[in-house]
């Protein structure tokens, strides 16, 4: 099969907080992985990473992962906590937690990638910073 012919493989690319910037890697391969100072060169790495990889393992004599669907891929980018509260900055993890109703001190341990947080309550958060994006829109000046 032609590659033109093939169809994009969508896969999730997790945007996470470092210590010296951000990092993204596909969801559920850890070594897919790229850093950045900024997002933007984290996404910028991470989109040169299937073609690299998959030239490299020709390279090697290795066999390219079906994931990497022979790097046709597209990527939908998504923040886990820490990567949103890193590069949303201006947004307070402890004010959204006193909104919700939620221990203060376990949300900034949210947004610092340093507590695990399950998807029930990434879900509340998600929605209630949605909740916060609709009053935002609903403002008139």
């Amino acid at each position: 099969m032609n590659i033109n012919d093939m169809e994009k493989k969508k896969v999730r690319a997790i945007i996470s907080r470092s210590k010296t910037g951000f990092t993204i890697m596909i969801e559920g391969f850890d070594w897919a992985v790229s850093y950045g100072d900024t997002i933007e060169e984290a996404k910028h790495d991470f989109e040169k990473f299937p073609q690299e990889y998959i030239a490299t393992s020709l390279e090697a004599g290795k066999a390219i992962p079906p994931e990497l669907n022979n790097g046709y891929l597209e990527f939908e980018y998504v923040y886990d906590l820490s990567g949103f509260f890193a590069h949303y900055n201006f947004i307070s993890p402890t004010k959204i937690a006193r909104r919700m109703g939620i221990n203060t001190s376990l949300m900034r341990q949210y947004a610092l990638g340093s507590t695990y947080v399950g998807s029930s309550k990434k879900k509340q958060i998600e929605t209630e910073i949605h909740n916060i994006g609709k009053e935002l829109l609903a403002v008139s000046f």
